[in-house]
């Protein structure tokens, strides 16, 4: 038979935040799995935007435990380096998934991106402890 091969979708890949942070899901306990949540593909998870009429497409789908013991359930991530955009599409919070958490990057250091777009709390990537505790503050409303 033929050999054949196909263009690389790089609707896959990660910059180096997204990569930092996928590493760092690798190494927690608490990530039962996550996937690179594609663009505008049909099987992608997206979000209706609050803004406008497109969708948009948070980078990560993790599925985490909130408390030790607990079903694993399914949230959004997004790594931003526009607040102001991240801001606007946090205005809708779907209810199967809950609030997307929005993390940025100032001074070499991960924050989250608060609802009003100022910094939040930091996220350190060698313990996501304060991604899982700003994750318990907003439970998806349809478990």
């Amino acid at each position: 038979g033929a050999f054949r091969t196909g263009r690389f979708d790089y609707t896959f890949s990660l910059n180096s935040d997204e990569k930092c942070f996928a590493e760092a899901l690798d190494r927690t306990d608490f990530v039962t799995w996550w996937f690179r949540n594609p663009e505008k593909k049909r099987y992608a998870v997206r979000v209706v935007r609050g803004d406008h009429k497109n969708h948009f497409y948070p980078d990560f789908v993790v599925c985490l435990s909130h408390i030790p013991g607990d079903k694993p359930v399914q949230r959004l991530v997004e790594t931003k380096h526009d607040i102001k955009d991240a801001v606007r599409k946090a205005r809708h919070t779907p209810p199967e998934y809950g609030k997307v958490l929005f993390l940025t990057k100032d001074g070499g250091r991960y924050y989250i991106i608060n609802p009003d777009g100022g910094i939040g709390d930091e996220v350190d990537f060698s313990d996501l402890e304060a991604m899982r505790e700003e994750f318990k503050r907003t439970i998806p409303t349809i478990l």
